[in-house]
């Protein structure tokens, strides 16, 4: 499918639950328009300082955030909201107009000029206030913001100021502690506390910030729900299961993600910056003083009245409130059939008043399904409590018994269940980190054999999730130091993939990749759509490359797992290639004066359609001659070339024509260059030349002018209906011990893709 979108989405920690729910929102989407999604998880943007807790190099995580390019991406979602949840709104600014120039969308926070998906902060924090004071007729109330730069942050601190003005409530200054929305924020809590002993209530801008203000209340003896009441917002995951129950704001960024990508036409074709917000729904604990959910209100949401009625519209309004963003998605058909069918069945029971069995097996159907995949234990008790509640009303007195032993038996059946799967979720995660494990160690004996074993350290993945795994490493060391700026470079080396068909390792001259081409290369099929993510490989400052995964969005949290363990085993393995390299240069130095056939030597080095160097010869023999004492401090040129339009002639003219002009290529720049000067073919379509130039001026302008007059001879010479013809960038340097030639050649290919862009500006291109 040619024109398939391609999103892409930067997010942060991935093992962040709101993030995680925020990837599967997206997945649902891009599914539903067929499009492929990239996810990019970096982490966090802005200058660390004491109130976050961080690591030395979390930093390199970042380097992610220069991979989109508008080469690869038709629109870009950016989930601001926590990967600038540290940094102030000119950073933030600066960060998004650093990114490629496509239609980009923020989530979370808003920036002028671009269009915005957020929640609706303001009814939120309304409905949870107004619970407090309307139903536990409290007063005075505290509240912990987030940090000033976020903007769902000042949204729901302002909402609170304006809605306790309007009830005559005075808010002062001291009132409001400035967290940083994580766990740490235990001492302005204390704060807050300390200046205000007073306190009726404290509202937490999120969930994460209410498990350290719970932690505070305990140390001072202070019980939640009776001595102070609580509540957060965002209705994280473990909301529901702290002690007690944490009243919350629904904010699902699911629901969020889910809405915005579906979108995505709409925001590439707008000339507006349009913006969306999502809806918050209070969700009642018992932190806020509350015995538990509220039912009238829950069986209103639900309209569980239809029971009565005869209607079924309750149905569609249990699903919703059930599965959310899931409604929609074909994988929970056999949920939905199951809730329609479990709802009828205990309907038929309340209206005959008879036995229960087939209402029994229903639910088994329903609890057998796949439901507490894709909705909370909690969801579906509250759905549970309102058919209950709704069937007293019905029956009455008599049938209250018979309700209390049917629904004790369902409550008793979802709890199992719910360990059940949460054992199922921990047995998954073990699997992944013993498969990484057992790897390392094999691993470690195999290096022992040669060359790196790429192909095993991603061999099993597919059995934890990974359907298809693509291992990039950078050529000669990347090194990425915390306060300089980080450039990434123009190509890497695909050394292994993994897919449905096993483990492979490409060729030396098929490795070269494009790295805006790491999700789109001739390894990768096309014939579905995909969700992959991206992850950095380092080491301290040491950056190896990445790992590119194909991934269920429910196996997003193993990423960052498999990723570390590839990062420490490729240190340790490139320490041990470095100290065989020392072992084989002696063991050589040895059998250099032995050898009298070095036939096998020159094939190893030699690319077999042209005769010319091979990746590995030229940056042999290119090394060689730059390290040489001899050529110190002479000048010297690389020149990286790359044919033109390859593609049309192999689809046009057949791949024997494609052979001969790619020959062609190479006669033109060994007649171009010296008998002296090194010359390879690193890549299908990628060539190279290493030459010593001297003393003569404008030799750029010179060796092109040379190519092209050469070309022109070939091209009149091979009377072909095609062009033969390529474009350069060439880069001069001094000869000296130093001298990177990697760097060289990522200097040379940056001039290169400049001149292309020009062609194709000037002329159009066949590709």
């Amino acid at each position: 499918m040619e024109d398939r979108l391609n999103i892409g989405f930067l997010v942060d920690d991935l093992n962040n639950y709101f993030t995680y729910q925020a990837c599967k929102g997206a997945e649902l989407a891009a599914r539903a328009l067929e499009a492929n999604l990239f996810i990019y998880p970096g982490h966090y943007i802005g200058a660390p300082d004491g109130r976050y807790e961080t690591t030395e190099f979390e930093y390199q995580y970042n380097t992610i955030f220069t991979l989109p390019t508008e080469h690869n991406l038709d629109i870009i979602y950016v989930l601001l909201g926590t990967i600038g949840s540290r940094a102030e709104l000119e950073v933030q600014k600066k960060f998004i107009e650093s990114l490629p120039d496509v239609p980009i969308v923020t989530l979370f926070a808003e920036i002028e000029g671009y269009p915005s998906v957020t929640f609706d902060n303001r009814k939120g924090i309304e409905r949870v206030i107004t619970h407090l004071l309307d139903k536990h007729d409290i007063k005075k109330i505290g509240y912990v913001s987030g940090p000033k730069t976020n903007k769902d942050s000042r949204e729901r601190l302002e909402a609170f100021k304006t809605l306790m003005s309007s009830r005559g409530l005075i808010v002062e200054d001291k009132m409001i502690a400035y967290g940083d929305f994580t766990e740490n924020s235990a001492d302005v809590v204390g704060k807050l506390l300390d200046d205000n002993p007073d306190l009726e209530a404290v509202m937490f801008a999120n969930d994460s910030m209410a498990v350290g203000g719970y932690k505070v209340f305990e140390k001072r003896g202070i019980r939640v729900g009776k001595d102070i009441l609580a509540a957060g917002f965002d209705d994280d995951i473990f909301a529901a299961s702290m002690n007690p129950p944490l009243t919350t704001v629904e904010a699902s960024s699911a629901d969020l993600t889910y809405q915005a990508v579906l979108a995505a036409n709409s925001f590439m074709s707008a000339e507006s910056s349009a913006s969306i917000s999502v809806e918050t729904y209070l969700v009642q604990r018992s932190s806020c003083g509350c015995d538990g959910v509220d039912l009238d209100e829950m069986r209103a949401r639900l309209k569980v009245d239809d029971l009565r009625s005869g209607g079924t519209d309750y149905i569609d309004s249990m699903t919703r409130y059930l599965l959310g963003v899931y409604d929609d998605n074909y994988k929970t058909e056999e949920i939905k059939n199951a809730l329609s069918e479990f709802c009828g069945a205990y309907c038929d029971y309340l209206q005959d008043n008879g036995l229960r069995d087939n209402a029994d097996k229903a639910f088994g159907k329903l609890i057998d399904s796949e439901i507490l995949l894709y909705a909370s234990n909690e969801r579906l008790f509250n759905i549970l409590q309102a058919l209950r509640e709704e069937g007293e009303i019905i029956l009455g007195d008599k049938g209250q018994s018979g309700l209390n032993d049917m629904f004790s038996d369902y409550f008793r059946i979802l709890s199992l269940k719910g360990l059940s799967v949460m054992s199922s979720y921990v047995s998954r995660r073990d699997k992944v980190s013993r498969l990484v494990n057992k790897q390392t160690g094999e691993i470690f004996v195999m290096s022992n054999e040669g060359e790196i074993p790429y192909m095993h350290l991603i061999d099993g993945l597919d059995s934890v999730g990974f359907e298809s795994t693509y291992l990039y490493m950078f050529q000669g060391n990347s090194r990425n130091t915390a306060g300089e700026e980080w450039r990434c470079p123009k190509s890497v080396l695909l050394k292994a993939f993994a897919d449905m068909n096993g483990v492979h390792t490409p060729h030396d001259e098929q490795q070269l990749i494009r790295t805006e081409e790491i999700f789109t290369n001739e390894f990768i099929p096309v014939d579905n759509r995909k969700t992959m993510t991206v992850f950095p490989l380092f080491v301290g400052e040491e950056l190896y490359g990445f790992v590119v995964n194909e991934v269920d969005s429910s196996d997003l949290t193993h990423v960052s797992m498999v990723a570390f363990q590839l990062s420490v085993s490729l240190k340790s393995l490139l320490m041990i290639e470095d100290q065989n390299k020392v072992k084989q240069e002696l063991q050589n130095s040895l059998e250099k004066f032995m050898r009298d056939n070095s036939l096998l030597s020159r094939e190893a080095k030699q690319d077999e359609l042209t005769g010319l160097y091979n990746r590995r010869g030229f940056l042999e023999a290119s090394k060689e001659a730059v390290t040489d004492p001899f050529n110190r401090g002479k000048n010297a040129i690389i020149c990286y070339a790359d044919m033109d339009n390859l593609k049309m002639i192999n689809d046009k003219f057949g791949h024997d024509d494609g052979d001969f002009a790619l020959k062609e290529i190479a006669s033109i720049l060994t007649d171009a260059f010296r008998s002296t000067d090194i010359v390879g073919r690193i890549g299908g379509d990628e060539f190279v030349a290493f030459a010593l130039v001297g003393e003569l001026e404008n030799y750029e302008e010179s060796i092109k002018n040379r190519i092209v007059s050469v070309t022109q001879k070939h091209n009149e010479a091979a009377g072909k209906p095609y062009p033969i013809d390529m474009s350069v960038g060439i880069c001069e340097f001094v000869c000296d011990d130093k001298a990177d030639i990697y760097a060289l050649l990522d200097k040379a290919d940056e001039k290169l893709y400049t001149e292309k862009t020009e062609k194709k500006r000037k002329n159009g291109s066949y590709r």
